[in-house]
């Protein structure tokens, strides 16, 4: 990456000016030295590029840090990677600042890299293999996914696709919430609705689930069994109808969550926990570390030695366990499985259960550091300035599946992977719909199919007002200059105009390629994939600032043949983000 060249060209400077002698009190001996950091100039008449590094010396060398920059800056002006094509002019600014405006060799190594490690460009060396496990989505077997679960889903499935990005062999799970209070419900609403729906008079629990939002998955259950179970006992219908009714609400789940291109690797049920024994003992190990003890017929953790605010409950005195014991089994197991990591993609509304299951991994005696939970926040629908409801069953809660149906897969993806997990949304449904610039979904893809078109175009006869003339290239040509482009950087040296202001939009595009091995590291440290798709957006937005200024297809084969390599090069790094945000890459619009 150029920053780092120029940080490690600013060092070796900075060693030769104490090796000299020029830096006063500092002496050659370089190892208190703070790091050198090169960064972007609030303005752009600065240059291209910064570094502060004097203004971090002056106090031990004992001299003005603009006396420092300087010292500084005639030494990269000797060293042999500053000098040439790469640089074109090193200054000194007040108070300290040495500028750097780019040359042209570093651009146009970029260029040639880009395209040389094609869809692996930008990948970091940082997984290397390890194993991760992500659990999302985990939403109760009781219902309709709904906008917030479509965060968590999108949200886990473009981490998942960075984290294989940077070299990690990934795990994607889906928790089943397949028993407690929540599925005894579900199963005596459903019975009670089976049967109203083959004409039995029979009351609706007054407590549960509305019938309408369980209608349409109790008709499934109609149709498939017909009247086989009208005749069960109360207790015998509910576990029967519960089974039936979860089963055809998780194949909902899924086909939806396939839908938005999320496919999971493990469907994990919390009844086998239980079915194991892994609940069992989880609680045997608590005890065995000495982390828990009864009292008023429940069984405690001792969460409290932990810092966490309260001891918690493992087991109440109806002799059924909390959602930290199962948890807790569940996420022994995961330890047990032998992940390098594992993630939690959870609801804001979860924060309250972090603590405690932190300071139950702490009690289990694993290593904590291996789990992460990232919270999501809410998700709000407008239309023309307005909060949405748009769901006909559940009145006050927008349904993912709604949502999908009127904007579309990509749009969702784009609108609900875009922000940080911890801001909410304001997902604006009519600019998801719309065809320009407004809409970044839209706007990203454009630019897409525009390096298409454009590629395209160059195999195509052109027409002229004395008929069509030959197309300005072969496949078979624009073969070989890949081959070029590969091989050989100073072939992008034709793609630069003269004019100075054409020349910035040409550089602006080229840096942002640049910048996108930089973007992917510090998405994969902070766990923000949303970072590409902005990225994505502002790289078309480079794009467009260069087609306006400059044309590709020129009568100048140099010309056209490094501009095309330009929009080859642009045309990956869009794919590659694209991909990593799960967004389709079209090529045509």
């Amino acid at each position: 990456m150029i920053k780092e060249k120029l940080a490690a060209i600013v060092s070796r400077a900075f060693a030769s000016a104490c090796q000299q002698g020029l830096l006063g009190a500092i002496a050659a001996d370089t190892r208190d030295i703070p790091p050198i950091q090169i960064e972007k100039p609030r303005l752009p008449e600065h240059g291209d590029l910064a570094c502060g590094v004097a203004l971090k010396l002056a106090g031990q060398a004992k001299i003005a840090p603009i006396k420092i920059a300087q010292a500084i800056a005639d030494q990269i002006a000797l060293d042999s990677e500053g000098q040439g094509s790469y640089l074109e002019s090193v200054t000194v600014a007040n108070p300290g600042f040495i500028n750097f405006k780019l040359g042209t060799g570093w651009l146009n190594e970029t260029i040639s890299d880009v395209l040389s490690q094609g869809a692996s460009y930008g990948k970091p060396a940082l997984g290397a293999g390890k194993k991760v496990l992500i659990e999302y989505v985990s939403a109760n077997p009781t219902g309709d996914l709904h906008i917030g679960h479509g965060r968590n889903a999108v949200f886990g499935s473009c981490l998942a696709n960075l984290l294989k990005f940077a070299g990690y062999q990934v795990e994607e799970e889906f928790y089943i919430n397949d028993a407690g209070e929540q599925i005894a419900q579900l199963g005596r609403c459903a019975f009670a609705l089976y049967r109203i729906l083959l004409d039995r008079a029979v009351p609706y629990p007054t407590e549960g689930y509305p019938q309408e939002y369980l209608k349409e998955f109790l008709e499934q259950v109609v149709a498939q069994e017909g009247k086989k179970y009208l005749d069960l006992s109360e207790e015998e219908g509910a576990v029967k109808l519960g089974d039936l009714t979860m089963k055809v609400i998780i194949e909902h789940q899924r086909v939806l969550l396939e839908k938005l291109h999320i496919r999971f690797d493990r469907w994990y049920s919390e009844r086998d926990l239980h079915a194991a024994d892994k609940v069992a003992d989880v609680l045997s190990e608590f005890e065995k570390h000495g982390m828990s003890y009864e009292s008023e017929g429940a069984l405690w953790l001792k969460t409290k030695e932990l810092g966490d605010e309260r001891d918690r409950v493992l087991r109440k005195s109806s002799g059924s366990t909390t959602y930290l014991a199962n948890d807790s089994a569940y996420h022994l197991d995961k330890y047990r499985r032998g992940y390098d990591l594992m993630i939690n993609i959870w609801g804001a509304d979860h924060h309250g259960q972090v603590p405690g299951l932190k300071g139950a991994m702490q009690a289990l005696g694993v290593d904590q550091s291996k789990l992460e939970v990232v919270l999501t926040q809410i998700v709000n629908l407008s239309r023309d300035g307005q909060i949405v409801r748009m769901s006909k069953r559940m009145g006050t809660v927008v349904m993912l599946g709604e949502v999908l149906d009127e904007v579309g897969v990509d749009a969702v993806r784009y609108y609900l992977a875009e922000s940080s997990p911890q801001n909410s949304i304001n997902f604006d449904l009519e600019l998801a719909k719309k065809t320009s610039r407004e809409n970044p979904a839209f706007y990203i893809q454009y630019a897409h199919a525009r390096c298409c078109a454009i590629l395209r175009r160059a195999l195509e006869p052109m027409q002229g007002t004395d008929g069509d003339k030959p197309a300005p290239f072969t496949a078979k040509e624009l073969e070989g200059f890949m081959a070029e482009y590969k091989s050989n950087p100073a072939v992008f040296q034709a793609l630069y105009d003269s004019d100075s202001e054409v020349f910035a939009h040409q550089k602006a595009l080229i840096t942002r390629l640049e910048s996108f091995p930089l973007e992917v590291l510090e998405a994969v440290e902070t766990r923000q994939p949303g970072r590409l798709a902005r990225y994505a957006f502002e790289l078309a937005n480079d794009l467009q600032k260069f087609y306006e200024v400059s044309r590709v297809i020129t009568d100048q084969l140099s010309v056209t043949k490094a501009r095309l390599g330009l929009i080859l090069a642009t045309k990956q790094v869009l794919s590659n983000a694209l991909g990593i945000i799960g967004v389709s890459a079209p090529e045509k619009m």
